[in-house]
């Protein structure tokens, strides 16, 4: 009976992908169709492909699941490429799939002399790996995959939307009716295809297939981090590497990292892992089937985003360099490395060179203008320190801790206890240890050594920021952890139990802050996915529905940034822009779409531009939506309550033009009437927040940089607060020359002196203020940032005649001592990811500095009382 169990098994799997594709299986709930789905298309085929060619990872059958997802995926994107050569509907594999992978089971059950499976996990080493698998399948069952506004989630959906009603890979109006070859997105490839292929066999939306993928792709993520994990110490380190990868994966459980694996790049990160796990796998055992593997799943990695070749790339060269190194001779390992390298490369060309040729040059400002970048001096970046902290949080601090040990593992130090009984390496892991010290130098060189940096800077843009994704964290304490716990049993010396108890003590200190994290989520999930769904686009899902009822299919849609970034998603038209950064790399036009769409919708516009903007783009409606409840911080403009209002009695004052065919209230659709609007010459009101700049406004205007426009006044109402509270402000500017269209953030600082007078050296001020906050449990700095004028009037239309008054709030922090602050005012023309210096992270003097603008007050009970040693403040006024 055992021996037919997994027989039994494919048939049900087989019959439950001909359920689906006949369409028999609709009683079943939504997601439960997705899971059969993934698992019938992917794994499916993926382990009879295993069977095939003798793939075996580390840990045997119990983590069999993560390489049979890259089989899987390769042997779909091999279909979606003949698809795309033979120019038919890929959506034709749904059912074709069906025979096809019958047909493969079939020639895998009769296959003889397959591999010997690897050293199977032993029973405890098991259930904790699995535990850990459970775990993340749990947090993507509560809370789904993350889709709230502001993430890559909506942008993806509208793809897939659009692939589905097209029948095409690649479409090129997946967001834009005029976009021609620039529509297509190069970020979004042949998984793509695999999510659409997966919602059509389920018979859901497609929002809905990408809610649910992470259900299955975060257990599979966490098994194929498991396989390092055992490849480095065995069953310990398969377990250790689990549960680290869970708790420090994008920071925490807390945020949102763990269920993006459905995003093709987290996808292609798996993926590129497992190739990587079964390079280390063929360098310990040197068959003809392990290199096929790498193989296999290299390619897998290539087709989902070519980036992953770059990845195995650096990874492979990395590691032959540190053989080199450690063997001191082209040994028989670093010629294998070499083979096997060549023949993934070769595999992964096709898909390479099919990304590269089909995508459009890089045109679009947005992405291509660096960012993420620090100065260090004169023209000599690096990337910020700061991705370390939003990647890793502080788990990043393992590395400095834990390298020193694992590399004297890796070259050829005594390892713990030799080879793992539960499938370690043959060489006690050193070679597995060592991939793990070169990926991270090769990281570190790449984000941090100048020149390398300056090379790569313009080929990949902001990816370069994407590189600490490759640290292999997990695998890294999964060598140091067992190997610590030996010297604990066994020291050499007495100091070395001390050394060792002491970094044990550390790891558990870091990982504290992730680990409680993971109880809050699990305590706390409903909340959290409340929360998140009122920031979601599904919150408008049954109005932006509607449109599909009211309009033609493929009419173009009018509307601010976050709400046009939904439409794609949940509904058959087009947009004129979409949200910040989420426009395609290839797309030349995107800065001019959010500000032609910010015109076009501008109360204050003249009819022209209004007409202008709507013929060039093919407006066929316009949709108003407020239902936010926070105005959102964007880069170009954001809808305002005030805008919102102010448009709408327009447009209804402009009925035989505009008319309404929706209404809501907080959301509203007009159908377009070009003849009425072509009827429409009223002069535009008058901006209530501009007036004429007087010569003695333009005698005061000061400047913060060459490229912004000039600071007047700033008013604070009230100008003493208590913490908690909302304090409304006005700064008045004025542009005292004309200024480049981009994206502007103005910084409102409040900084007050530190307690006792203490004023460290300039150039250790920030961390030392820091320190004392921390001790003091309060902070004597905050700030508050927003777009000026909320975007809705943007800083390229201002003129030097003309003073503007920004209107803005500030939420009073908590934690904020008493005391008087000084306030600073600057406006910055910045890219998405902001560029620093190296001085920002040690002077208080940063590049949130600004120009003074006057003094405030935080007052918990009467009258701010002056801090020891703070001057009473000159004067109040604002």
């Amino acid at each position: 009976m055992r021996s037919r169990g997994p027989a039994i098994a494919i048939l049900i799997a087989l019959a439950a992908h001909a359920g689906l594709a006949a369409h028999r299986l609709g009683f079943l709930p939504e997601t439960a169709r997705v899971l059969i789905a993934a698992l019938v298309l992917l794994l499916v085929p993926g382990f009879a492909w295993m069977r095939l060619l003798g793939a075996s990872p580390p840990g045997g059958a119990t983590l069999a699941s993560g390489w049979a997802l890259g089989f899987g995926v390769a042997w779909n994107a091999l279909l979606l490429s003949v698809t795309a050569i033979a120019r038919v509907p890929f959506t034709s594999l749904t059912v074709a799939t069906v025979p096809l992978n019958a047909l493969l089971w079939v020639i895998a059950v009769r296959r003889r002399g397959a591999a010997r499976d690897q050293t199977p996990l032993g029973g405890t080493s098991r259930v904790f790996v699995l535990l850990a698998a459970l775990a993340g399948a749990a947090l993507a069952l509560r809370l789904g995959a993350a889709m709230t506004n502001l993430t890559d989630s909506p942008d993806h959906i509208g793809t897939i939307r659009r692939m589905l009603e097209h029948g095409t890979l690649f479409p090129t109006d997946a967001f834009y009716r005029d976009a021609g070859a620039a529509g297509i997105d190069p970020r979004k490839f042949l998984w793509h295809g695999d999510a659409a292929v997966i919602t059509r066999l389920a018979a859901v939306e497609p929002w809905v297939a990408w809610r649910d993928l992470p259900i299955l792709l975060t257990p599979l993520l966490i098994l194929n981090v498991a396989g390092f994990g055992a490849r480095i110490a065995g069953g310990a380190g398969a377990a250790i590497a689990a549960w680290v990868l869970f708790l420090t994966y994008g920071g925490s459980p807390a945020g949102t990292a763990l269920r993006e694996t459905v995003f093709a790049a987290k996808l292609a990160d798996q993926l590129a892992l497992a190739a990587t796990v079964a390079l280390l796998v063929d360098l310990a055992h040197s068959r003809a089937s392990s290199r096929i593997a790498v193989c296999v799943l290299a390619a897998a990695a290539a087709a989902t985003h070519v980036f992953a070749a770059f990845q195995l790339a650096v990874v492979c060269a990395a590691l032959f360099a540190g053989l080199l190194a450690r063997d001191r001779a082209l040994s028989g390992v670093a010629r294998r490395l070499v083979g096997t390298a060549l023949a993934a490369g070769a595999a992964m060309a096709p898909f390479a060179l099919w990304q590269v040729l089909r995508t459009p040059h890089a045109a679009n400002p947005i992405h291509t203008e660096p960012q993420g970048l620090l100065t260090l001096w004169d023209h000599v970046r690096v990337v910020s320190p700061g991705v370390l902290w939003d990647w890793m949080g502080m788990a990043w601090l393992l590395i400095p801790l834990l390298v020193p040990r694992v590399w004297r593992v890796a070259m050829g130090g005594s390892p713990a206890a030799g080879p793992d009984p539960e499938g370690g390496d043959r060489d006690g892991g050193r070679t597995a240890a060592l991939t793990v010290i070169t990926t991270l130098a090769a990281v570190a060189a790449i984000l941090f050594l100048p020149l390398v940096v300056a090379a790569l800077e313009k080929p990949i843009g902001y990816l370069l920021m994407r590189v600490v994704w490759m640290t292999p964290l997990a695998a890294l304490v999964a060598c140091a952890i067992p190997r610590l716990i030996d010297d604990l049993k066994r020291p050499v010396t007495r100091l070395g139990r001390a050394g060792a108890a002491t970094v044990l003590i550390a790891i558990a200190f870091i990982l504290a802050p992730a680990a409680l994290d993971a109880v809050h989520v699990a305590l706390h999930a409903r909340s959290i996915a409340a929360d998140e769904s009122r920031r979601s686009p599904l919150r408008w899902r049954a109005d932006l529905e509607s449109l599909d009822a009211v309009l033609p299919a493929g009419s173009v849609v009018l509307s601010d940034p976050m709400t046009s970034y939904a439409v794609p998603m949940l509904t058959r038209e087009h947009v004129v822009t979409l949200l910040d950064q989420h426009s395609s790399p290839s797309d030349p036009d995107a800065v001019r779409r959010l500000l032609d769409a910010r015109d076009a919708l501008d109360p204050y516009a003249d009819w022209r531009r209004v007409r202008d903007v709507i013929d060039h783009y093919g407006v066929d409606a316009v949709v108003l939506n407020t239902r936010f409840d926070e105005v959102p911080v964007l880069d170009y403009w954001s809808p305002r309550p005030e805008w919102f209002a102010a448009e709408r009695a327009r447009l209804d004052r402009a009925g035989r033009a505009f008319e309404r065919v929706y209404d809501h209230g907080d959301f509203v659709i007009y159908r377009l009437h070009r003849d009425a609007l072509a009827s429409l010459d009223q002069p535009p009101p008058a901006r209530p927040f501009v007036s004429g700049a007087s010569i003695e406004s333009q005698g005061i205007a000061r400047r913060g940089a060459p490229d912004t426009p000039g600071f007047i006044a700033l008013a604070l109402t009230p100008r003493v607060a208590a913490p908690l509270d909302t304090v409304r402000g006005v700064i008045v500017w004025r542009a005292v020359a004309p200024m480049p269209p981009g994206s502007y953030l103005v910084a409102v600082r409040f900084d007050r002196p530190m307690p006792g007078g203490l004023t460290p050296p300039a150039w250790i001020s920030k961390p030392v203020r820091k320190l004392v906050e921390r001790l003091h449990r309060e902070r004597y700095r905050f700030r508050a940032d927003h777009l000026p004028v909320a975007g809705e009037f943007g800083v390229d239309l201002w003129r030097p005649d003309q003073s503007v008054r920004d209107s803005f709030s500030v939420a009073v922090p908590g934690d904020v001592a008493d005391g008087y602050y000084a306030v600073r005012v600057r406006m910055i023309r910045q890219p998405h990811y902001p560029n620093f210096r190296l001085s920002d992270y040690f002077f208080d003097d940063d590049y949130y500095s600004g120009l003074p603008a006057g003094i405030f007050g935080v007052s918990r009970h009467g009258a701010p009382r002056l801090a020891p040693g703070q001057p009473p403040p000159a004067s109040s006024a604002h």
